[in-house]
């Protein structure tokens, strides 16, 4: 339920819902109003354009399929007279073509036919919270630069993190087909409730394309809540997911709710998912086809609503033949699969990329002029950045810090001609310290990955990948 103290706020705001079904935009109309918002009706983009410019609406409803202007041109227009005018798109029938170019085109989320009271009240409500702190924000920073000059600085840097929270719906710079794939991929299955499985190298990008599909999604924009595996340790991970009550066990002194039961109405995102413990994948299942689960050490049965989207670096089928994986669960997870490629076969993405890199931080520390030359550029396509994007994004920043005394070679030693002598000599060093570990302890595999500091699941992958076999 909203706050009681953001009612009088929505009060100010109108609302504009654009469908040419009169049905439904006055029912989500009768909808809003009845929480005391100004709102109105149009029944084509035309109409909706003549409202816009006689009465400032801050969020626009707008259904995709219209005649005359469908939706998305609508979109554009009402931005040309508005452009922090957040908008909703609404849908009976999900297209792809729609999709991609609405995500283009930075929507605020998105409503299926027929929408859910609740739902529809709580986006219009986080949509005219995002629009107040953009309107505010810009206000505040154009008020510190002509009364207070010496905190330039201060007003930079809070105007640059406004602008890199909105940069973040832009989550492809790309020019790959690699990429577009995955648009494509993400804008099908944005709009379901499908479970949907992000495999990729580390680096590539799975958290931020399993937040760009909960943006999408129709769900609450502020619930998403990040679960990273093998982050958390293993006795502490079931508390974790399903909260505890006082007393379950040494130290459990109040009642703690788990991040599957704060995910409620959201989505649930479980980083590297194929490091998870094997008794804890069986309540995992239970809770994702349940929809209910008992925290540690109580008797209340909770239930829950929440989408789940899972990454992994891993290959989970060789998981599950391995019994490292329950079958159930990986067929569960992987209703929708979206394979991100490596950034080595997707060369073309590295110069805009480097370039996005290059602006991003030039405006952090304030140079103007930052760019990477041709001969530097050439070195950095070649390059195999076994630390895919997150690799780049990290030269570009040293890169960045040290201009002055750094010269791009040192910021990033980059051996693009053949790799394999360097990746040998890890590949040697790295079975000669397992091997050394598994003689240690007779082969007690468990023992060995405490030794090595690994998990039980990667030392078990590495055994296999190497052909390890006791002396």
């Amino acid at each position: 339920m909203r706050k009681e103290n953001s009612r009088d706020d929505m009060t100010k705001e109108r609302i504009l819902v654009v469908d040419n079904e009169t049905q439904v935009s006055e029912t989500i109309a009768e909808i809003i109003s009845h929480e005391g918002l100004e709102v109105r009706i149009a029944d084509n983009g035309y109409d909706a354009l003549e409202i816009a410019e006689s009465e400032p609406c801050s969020v626009a409803i707008v259904d995709l399929k219209m005649p005359g202007l469908n939706g998305i041109e609508t979109i554009q227009r009402l931005r040309e007279i508005d452009p922090d005018m957040e908008m909703i798109v609404l849908t009976g029938y999900p297209s792809l073509d729609s999709s991609l170019s609405a995500i283009e085109h930075h929507v605020f989320g998105y409503l299926s036919k027929p929408a859910d009271r609740y739902v529809i009240l709580r986006m219009v409500e986080r949509a005219l919270e995002r629009r107040r702190l953009i309107v505010e924000n810009r206000s505040l920073v154009e008020q510190l630069r002509l009364e207070r000059n010496h905190l330039h600085e201060e007003v930079v840097a809070a105007k640059r993190g406004l602008e890199h929270g909105l940069e973040r719906s832009n989550t492809f710079v790309s020019k790959s087909e690699g990429i577009r794939q995955v648009k494509h991929f993400v804008a099908q299955v944005a709009p379901t409730h499908l479970a949907v499985l992000i495999q990729g190298e580390t680096g590539t990008g799975k958290g931020a394309v399993a937040q760009l599909i909960h943006d999408l999604s129709g769900r609450e924009s502020d619930v998403f809540v990040k679960i990273n595996c093998p982050a958390i340790p293993e006795a502490l991970l079931e508390s974790e997911l399903f909260g505890y009550e006082p007393g379950a066990f040494t130290g459990a002194e109040i009642k703690k709710p788990g991040r599957f039961k704060l995910a409620s109405a959201g989505t649930v995102f479980l980083d590297e998912i194929g490091d998870l413990p094997l008794k804890l994948q069986a309540k995992l299942l239970q809770v994702i086809e349940d929809k209910c689960f008992t925290p540690v050490g109580g008797t209340e049965t909770i239930t829950v609503d929440f989408r789940i989207i899972a990454a992994t670096n891993a290959s989970l089928e060789a998981l599950v033949a391995e019994k490292q994986f329950r079958a159930d669960l990986f067929y569960r997870l992987n209703e929708y699969s979206i394979t991100i490629p490596p950034l080595r076969r997707r060369t073309d993405d590295i110069p805009p990329l480097v370039r996005h890199f290059c602006d991003m931080y030039g405006k952090e520390f304030n140079y103007s002029d930052f760019e990477i030359q041709d001969e530097d550029m050439s070195r950095l396509v070649k390059h195999q950045w076994p630390g895919n994007v997150r690799e780049l994004e990290s030269v570009i920043r040293r890169f960045a810090v040290d201009r002055d005394v750094l010269s791009m070679r040192e910021a990033a030693p980059i051996h693009s001609h053949d790799p394999e002598p360097d990746v040998n000599v890890v590949r040697i060093a790295e079975v000669k310290t397992i091997m050394a570990a598994l003689d240690k302890t007779e082969w007690n595999r468990r023992k060995a990955a405490d030794q090595l500091g690994m998990n039980y699941s990667s030392l078990i992958r590495r055994i296999k990948k190497y052909g390890l076999k006791p002396g």
